[in-house]
């Protein structure tokens, strides 16, 4: 590669393999985890500024969202600032995912579209009970690379649901990995340049991580659920609505609460 050229993914690819060229072999696939992650950034981009003329859907699309969000009544923003921009989590040591008693689960895309239609029955309740502020809501169809969009062996599966709140439309979005997925763990959800990213201690025998971003105009705040099982679900609430046909209204903050998200994240009937 030239100095100054772009990285491309098969510069990842090669990367990852050159690295460990004298290693045992990997326990992951870098094929697979450059395709899922393409795969979450093209569905969660699918639903900005659907609708618009091209440039509009461009510009909307661009910026990946994320957030600052609230713990309780309590802004993240307003949380001791990290040591560090990293913010990673402060384990004292590193965390084993999955579980090494965990065995990877493969579903069929059969498996995967039966239990989507359960799990998005069950939002239709536990959503309004989680976020009982709200109001109007709607809700995606559970997909991975698009909705509806299921193939076997995928190891997660995907869904918006938008509502008002103050008279103002935002969205969450639920990700449910499959157990043993190898592409969330506790020791890496937590990069560099995350406003607040911090361990939320354990809720229903599996770690909480909080995680929150800010970029500008764009804010998220996301609630990872890890658990004994080996399965993740993860919930992300936007300062705006994500699957909006027009230009984002984009507000200050989200008023979905931390306590909100974990509620939904530790829920026992979201799972793979």
């Amino acid at each position: 590669m030239n100095e100054g050229s772009p990285i491309s993914e098969e510069d990842v690819r090669g990367g990852l393999r050159d690295a460990v060229a004298d290693e045992p072999a990997l326990d992951f696939d870098p094929d697979a985890l450059v395709a899922t992650a393409r795969a979450q950034v093209k569905r969660r981009r699918s639903f900005v500024g659907a609708g618009l003329a091209t440039a509009a859907v461009v510009v909307a699309a661009v910026a990946i969202p994320v957030a600052l969000g609230r713990v309780g009544t309590t802004q993240v923003g307003q949380q001791p600032p990290a040591t560090s921009t990293s913010a990673r989590p402060s384990t004292t040591a590193s965390t084993q995912w999955p579980p090494s008693e965990v065995s990877t689960v493969d579903h069929s895309e059969a498996d995967l579209r039966e239990r989507s239609q359960e799990m998005a029955t069950h939002l239709r309740a536990a959503v309004p009970a989680a976020i009982g502020n709200a109001s109007e809501f709607e809700y995606g169809q559970f997909g991975g690379e698009a909705a509806g969009d299921f193939y076997d062996g995928q190891n997660y599966v995907d869904a918006p649901v938008t509502f008002t709140i103050d008279d103002v439309r935002y969205s969450i979005f639920l990700t449910v990995w499959a157990p043993g997925a190898p592409q969330v763990s506790p020791d890496t959800v937590c990069g560099t340049g995350y406003t607040y990213c911090k361990p939320g201690g354990v809720r229903e025998g599996g770690q909480l991580v909080v995680r929150a971003e800010d970029l500008g105009e764009e804010v998220i705040t996301t609630v990872y659920h890890f658990r004994k099982s080996g399965a993740v679900v993860q919930v992300a609430a936007y300062n705006y609505d994500m699957t909006g046909n027009s230009l984002p209204k984009y507000m200050p903050d989200t008023p979905v609460t931390i306590d909100q998200l974990t509620a939904l994240a530790t829920d026992p009937e979201l799972g793979l």
